[in-house]
């Protein structure tokens, strides 16, 4: 019976709960705490899911072991098929490097074994070079080059024969031909085939210039992609709002929005091809100029001097004081200083009225006119009267006359080709005394008047050069006046007594005596 200050109703259904025994498990404790118990069962579950775990991964692993053991042949072409699915524009060659890489690493562990370097047989073995399309890198390659060549042409046909036999084709050409022989080629090769035909263009003629260029588009091309396939989803977005469209309005605006999707999306593509096409072919711009030959140096040297004797002129001077009727001789010499031959060697001077044809009035003395090799002289005489003072109808007994000789020379290479004419000079004096006689009447007066002219030439110089000294001596002139002035003055006054004054008379002489 419940107690008589406990509600009967609460009693009531506090015998109605059914008490179960609880049997402890090994480590209970009765006096345990909510929060250890709690922490036990935690525990116990958690044992539970780690071992089930456990038994899932060793089952992944024997699974796996026995996919590569029985499939190894078909999972390599799965994985080729699936990455090509994921990306058509990049090649995978991964694979065939890492093959070819291990035949290589095999080779090189036999050479090393043999005793042979790892690296040189490395080497040989011919490792492929990485490049950037094997990275899954986007590169346009641009290259120009500039030669030399002596044939133009020639060259220009030897070049597009390279290009074309690597696999590349002409792109462009422009030839020019004034003011001198130039061709200009633009070429489309294969990335791979870059470097090997820039390589056989450089040697079509004389290397001037060479440049190369790479150009990474790879995010360009990410970029565009992208943005042509927003471009693409918009498009269709547009195109079923278009047949949904319920009124004209909203169809026209539609058309007018898709009009304008649609051309970005061309725009996009145009330009995402442009890349394309520049990563697929590089590009090889090639300038051939014309060659031109060393020019060998030319020269001449001309040396000339007079005599009054023929037995060596060569030996006589620059200047020449000749009787009335006497002989000149005159020897010209020339040396060729230059690298070539020079021919046609031709000597005329105007004061003595000779002429390039007159070669046959000199005497030669060592070399010809025809031909002068490089280092070698050239000597010639030429004699010529003096009559009356006059040397080829020249006057020169009134202060002589210059005689300059002219001398000029084709110069010619090996090659046969003429080189522009070289030319030189020298000159000499020659003076003819007149003869001594008794003066005439005309002569007479012209030494007089010379004379006249000579003293009066004197006394002006004279008085030219006295004339800054006018003022001073005027100066010292009137100070000398002045000075005998008071010289005299002074004299004066010495010579008169102070006590030399006459007494005046008492009586005037004239008065009467009283």
């Amino acid at each position: 019976m419940p107690p008589a200050w406990y509600p009967a109703s609460v009693w009531f259904k506090l015998q109605r709960v059914t008490v179960t025994k609880v049997v402890p498990d090994a480590g209970y404790s009765p006096f345990m705490s909510v929060r250890d118990r709690h922490r036990r069962k935690a525990a116990g579950s958690g044992g539970v899911r780690s071992r089930f775990l456990y038994c899932l991964i060793l089952l992944v692993i024997l699974l796996a072991v026995a996919c590569s053991l029985g499939g190894e042949d078909e999972a390599a072409p799965a994985a080729t098929v699936a990455a090509a699915a994921a990306d058509a524009s990049v090649e995978v060659t991964t694979t065939a490097m890492m093959s070819r890489s291990v035949e290589d690493l095999a080779e090189a562990e036999e050479a090393a074994a043999d005793g042979e370097s790892a690296l040189d047989s490395s080497v040989t073995a011919g490792l492929p070079a990485t490049t950037p399309a094997d990275l899954g890198r986007d590169v346009i390659y641009r290259g120009t080059l500039s030669v030399r060549a002596s044939d133009v042409d020639a060259a220009a046909r030897e070049a597009v024969s390279i290009v074309q036999r690597l696999g590349g084709f002409v792109f462009g050409q422009q030839v020019s031909s004034s003011p001198e022989p130039e061709s200009h080629l633009t070429f489309k090769v294969m990335p791979a085939d870059f470097l090997p035909v820039l390589e056989s263009l450089s040697g079509v003629g004389e290397l001037i210039a060479k440049q190369i260029t790479a150009d990474d588009v790879t995010e360009r091309i990410v970029d565009f992609r992208s943005r042509i396939a927003t471009a693409e989803a918009s498009v269709l977005r547009l195109r079923d709002l278009l047949q949904e469209a319920p009124d004209l309005e909203n169809v026209a605006l539609v058309e007018r929005e898709l009009v304008q999707r649609e051309t970005d999306l061309e725009t996009l593509r145009g330009r995402l091809r442009t890349l394309t096409d520049a990563v697929s072919l590089a590009t090889i711009e090639m300038a051939i100029l014309q060659l031109h030959e060393p020019v060998p140096d030319t020269g001449i040297d001309v040396n000339a001097w007079v005599s009054d004797s023929d037995e060596d002129p060569c030996l006589g001077s620059e200047a020449l004081v000749a009787s009335p009727d006497d002989d000149a001789y005159f020897c010209v010499q020339v040396e060729n200083t230059g690298e070539v031959a020079l021919t046609d060697v031709e000597v005329s001077s105007g004061a003595l009225r000779l002429r390039p044809q007159d070669q046959r009035s000199f005497q030669l003395v060592t070399g010809s006119f025809d031909r002068i090799e490089p280092g070698e002289l050239l000597s010639a005489v030429l004699h010529v009267e003096i009559r009356e003072g006059r040397i080829a109808g020249r006057v020169a007994t009134r202060g002589g006359i210059e005689v300059v000789f002219e001398v000029s020379g084709t110069p010619v290479p090996d090659d046969g080709v003429p080189l522009d004419t070289v030319t030189g000079a020298s000159f000499t004096w020659v003076a003819v005394d007149e003869e001594e006689g008794p003066p005439s009447f005309i002569g007479a007066v012209q030494t007089g008047y010379r004379g006249v002219v000579r003293v009066l030439g004197y006394i002006v110089a004279t008085i030219g050069l006295l004339l800054p000294f006018i003022p001073v001596l005027v100066a010292i002139g009137a100070l000398y006046w002045w000075i005998r002035r008071w010289i005299r003055s002074r004299r004066s006054d010495r010579s008169i007594p102070a006590d030399s004054t006459p007494a005046r008379p008492q009586h005037p002489p004239d008065a009467p005596n009283g």
